[in-house]
């Protein structure tokens, strides 16, 4: 058997036993049905596949023997049943996100000279009637054992697989203990191990609009940090659907993130992060080699995702409606988030031909905003403020960070050195004029801004914050003596 046609009859092989498994847990109406190869020569249990209709459901692919609940039944013979709580604790199935909602395990080994290879698990709420079920559970083990032979001849369970021992540990260090923005930031460095050619970015929602804010330590310089997300693109429609799109690139179309983006090619794979049923972000993983995006490459990084948006989810609580993941009150980014892609620009200084500045803007007339407007009307302002800064809805890339009220960082990127005095241009057009509020009121800004240029990889975050700082002091003290705004 050629290669081509070892890996096509492998692929179908798989497919049956996904589809099997899926009519399977439809027949016997249970909650989650799965299937683990019993992998003796690595002391380990591999999943193959699993069905189920619960939203807090993830199985990690591959566990150690003495890790997992099954290890007790991993020479079993016959089908048995458990009941949780007494044969086996909850805590113990540790595939569940938060509760456990099953109350009975029936175990279906599968033999194989005279050795259990396989087992799978039937998760139900109710205790399954053998007698009733007798039809349907031995047409599976049938169908399985038939099918059986065929996948040893095809496959060598006992093959060493060092990217599955990596990818154990990847989703070891993703855990609900870290901050959201460290589990986002720990998510796409982890996807990039798996992308050698390519990397991750991660888009998401702040100043009314989507914006890539965070990019994964050796990915390329396209697609851009603060570039806006547009329609026809793979984000966008992953976003729309709420589903991972895969795209391989021809002529550099389709776009990922921005009809500007250079160097489209190869392959990509947009995944959304789902939490509580909603689009929080999405993730743009891409290599060079289409040819890197195996089935279980892609699984790899859709399972990663769920871990995280599980992860994020734990201790998030339920959000507002119009409340975005990573923004603070009034729509600009968080603090943890900023930081950590400015610390990137940092590390990228000298290896990349992007350019980049960070720094802050200030009102410098927010006392007098304060004693004359109401609390309701200071909280619309800063929103108007955050949005009319944003570079990315001026046609440049960047976004605009939380530092304070009345004081906002930013973060500004381009392949050209005069980028910088285009947007700060654009921004002084914008406010030349006073900002009129829902009310009617009219209100002139006094604005500052304090900038430096990330040209050196050789200085630390807070440096580069505290000389931003500075300048925004400077130019405080500057406007005050010649009366104007900049």
């Amino acid at each position: 058997m050629t290669q081509k046609r070892e890996e096509k009859a492998l692929l179908e092989f798989k497919h049956i036993i996904d589809d099997v498994l899926r009519l399977l847990r439809k027949s016997t109406e249970a909650d989650t049905v799965y299937m683990f190869w019993v992998n003796r020569y690595r002391k380990q249990f591999v999943l193959e596949t699993s069905a189920t209709i619960l939203p807090n459901v993830m199985f990690e692919d591959r566990i150690r023997f003495d890790e997992h609940w099954l290890d007790e039944y991993k020479d079993s013979t016959s089908v048995m049943q458990l009941k949780v709580g007494e044969d086996i604790f909850p805590e113990r199935l540790r595939h569940y996100n938060d509760f456990v909602p099953a109350r009975f395990l029936t175990l279906i080994p599968f033999i194989n000279n005279d050795e259990t290879v396989a087992i799978t698990v039937i998760e139900t709420k109710y205790q399954v009637n053998f007698t009733d079920f007798e039809e349907v559970l031995s047409a599976y083990q049938n169908a399985l054992l038939n099918l059986l032979n065929t996948y040893l001849e095809l496959t060598d369970l006992y093959e060493t697989q060092s990217e599955w021992i990596h990818y154990e540990d990847s989703l070891n260090r993703i855990t609900s203990k870290m901050h959201k923005s460290d589990i986002l930031g720990t998510l796409i460095e982890e996807m990039q191990e798996l992308l050698p050619g390519g990397g991750a970015v991660l888009i998401a929602r702040g100043m009314d609009s989507w914006v890539s804010v965070l990019r994964s330590s050796r990915a390329p310089d396209s697609p851009a940090i603060g570039l806006a997300l547009e329609e026809k693109t793979m984000a966008y429609d992953s976003l729309h659907k709420g589903q991972s799109q895969f795209s391989i690139h021809f002529n550099q179309n389709p776009k990922r993130i921005n009809s500007s983006e250079s160097e489209t090619e190869g392959a990509t794979i947009a995944i959304p992060l789902m939490i509580h049923d909603r689009r929080h972000a999405v993730i743009v993983a891409f290599d060079k080699n289409p040819l890197v995006f195996k089935e279980s490459t892609k699984h790899k990084l859709q399972n990663l995702v769920r871990l995280a948006s599980l992860s994020i989810q734990v201790n998030l609580g339920k959000l507002a409606a119009d409340s975005d993941l990573l923004t603070a009150e009034f729509g600009n980014f968080i603090p943890e988030l900023w930081e950590k892609c400015l610390s990137s620009q940092i590390k990228r200084a000298k290896s990349s031909s992007e350019k980049s500045w960070f720094g802050f803007v200030g009102v410098s007339n927010s006392p007098e905003l304060r004693s004359r407007l109401r609390l309701d009307s200071l909280k619309r302002l800063q929103r108007i403020i955050v949005n009319e800064l944003s570079p990315a809805r001026m046609g440049f890339n960047g976004f605009v960070g939380f530092h304070s009220d009345y004081t906002y960082s930013f973060i500004l990127t381009g392949v050209r050195d005069d980028i910088f005095d285009e947007w700060r241009a654009a921004v002084e057009r914008k406010f030349e004029k006073p900002i009129e509020l829902a009310e009617g009121q009219k209100v002139s800004l006094q604005l500052n801004m304090g900038t430096v240029k990330i040209d050196s990889d050789e200085v630390e975050l807070h440096q580069v914050v505290e000389s931003a700082k500075k300048e925004l002091s400077k130019a405080v003290k500057e406007s005050i003596k010649t009366a104007g705004n900049f």
